[in-house]
């Protein structure tokens, strides 16, 4: 540590505040385990060389299922990257706050796994949109007390912006839960649409 780095790091520590790379450094390694076993639900198809394009057409629902949610989580690891890269520290509030949003990250796998099993359940639908809504709200909710404890640099247009973006998913969300249980083929179309487009209208400006 340098004498220039000396002042930065006791204003830090500070008023309970610290560095946000202990914090950051658990998430990706949820996030790293998380998408790994995303695949583990996933058996290479049995029986001899004539049956496996047999075999692959039977597996095929959990292997589009592992795809959403690669996306899916791959798309909330960048937003979680994004925000944390515009905060300066933590406290105790939002450590147990990114603690909760992890806590939905690691279901996913679960999720994902009964929804490859049952891709036109209501019950499988509802279980998914339930954990991505549970994912939007409680990362929603660790941005929040970020921001409200004076923790992040962001302009009010941008929190309009970050704002809007988590309505719109936890909506989408909702959405194909009530869908699952009318039209569950409309359920499944509005969660895989999801990543798409909020990948297609994301702004990078505004984190």
């Amino acid at each position: 540590m340098t004498a220039d780095d000396a002042p930065t790091k006791a204003a830090v520590s500070t008023g309970r505040r610290y560095r946000t790379g202990r914090t950051e450094g658990i998430s990706d390694g949820v996030f790293s385990v998380s998408l790994t076993l995303l695949i583990l639900d996933i058996k290479p198809p049995e029986g001899d060389a004539a049956e496996l394009v047999h075999g692959l057409v039977k597996i095929a629902p959990r292997l589009l299922t592992f795809a959403l949610s690669f996306a899916i989580v791959g798309y909330y690891w960048l937003v979680h990257h994004l925000i944390f890269a515009s905060i300066r520290s933590v406290k105790i509030g939002i450590m147990w706050a990114n603690l909760l949003f992890l806590a939905t990250i690691v279901v996913l796998p679960f999720s994902t796994a009964v929804l490859g099993r049952y891709p036109q359940a209501s019950a499988a639908l509802a279980i998914y949109g339930a954990n991505l809504a549970a994912c939007t709200a409680t990362l929603a909710g660790a941005w929040f007390v970020a921001d409200h404890e004076d923790l992040s640099e962001q302009l009010a247009g941008q929190r309009r912006y970050i704002l809007g973006r988590f309505a719109f998913q936890f909506m989408v969300a909702l959405a194909g839960i009530g869908c699952a249980f009318v039209v569950p083929a409309l359920g499944l179309a509005i969660f895989v649409a999801l990543p798409i487009v909020c990948a297609l209208t994301y702004r990078r400006t505004y984190y």
